[in-house]
């Protein structure tokens, strides 16, 4: 397998997906340390020098090989802000996580984030099929993929806390068609 690279920024009408910088750091400690983000992902409330370590090992994430993520951040376009990010692992199937901080939730940013990236590795890395793990209990993030294509596909592995996932699976990115605006 190759190194997985994007082109860098990708953007829609919303939403800049791009690398992180050292200037993200304000704006992740507002979703990094907020329980109800952190509550259905693999990394504990953070606190703002926890953040500072994790933004220092994401700056260069945006190139993958096998087994590794890239990790983008979600620029908010009308403001410059940093509201969330996205991730794909370089696996057989590709995997696809997201975050996002609560008060831009429930807007379809999160479907347009995740959108733009597998529209972006489909056409510039050739993926084909895409996975996504989600925590049993997240309701939003189970809608969010089922309006992305993705449909169950059995139990995932148990998290860090020994919480159920379920594994879902979207069998061909590039049947999906553009879903942003």
């Amino acid at each position: 397998m190759t190194v997985w690279e994007l082109r860098l920024p990708v953007t829609t009408p919303r939403l800049t997906l791009r690398g992180h910088r050292d200037d993200d750091l304000d704006d992740l400690v507002v979703f990094h340390g907020d329980p109800q983000v952190t509550r259905y992902i693999p990394w504990p409330v953070r606190t703002p020098e926890q953040t500072r370590a994790a933004l220092a090992a994401k700056l260069d994430r945006t190139t993958a090989g096998p087994g590794e993520w890239i990790i983008l951040a979600v620029e908010e376009s009308a403001t410059g802000t940093v509201i969330g990010e996205v991730l794909l692992k370089h696996d057989e199937d590709a995997e696809v996580g997201y975050v996002l901080r609560t008060d831009r939730q429930g807007r379809g940013l999160a479907s347009e984030a995740v959108s733009a990236l597998l529209d972006a590795a489909t056409t510039e890395l050739g993926v084909t099929a895409v996975v996504a793990v989600v925590v049993d209990g997240n309701d939003a993030s189970v809608r969010l993929l089922r309006r992305l294509g993705f449909t169950p596909d059995g139990p995932g592995p148990r998290t860090v806390d020994g919480e159920p996932t379920t594994r879902f699976r979207r069998a061909s990115a590039g049947a999906q068609g553009s879903r942003h605006p």
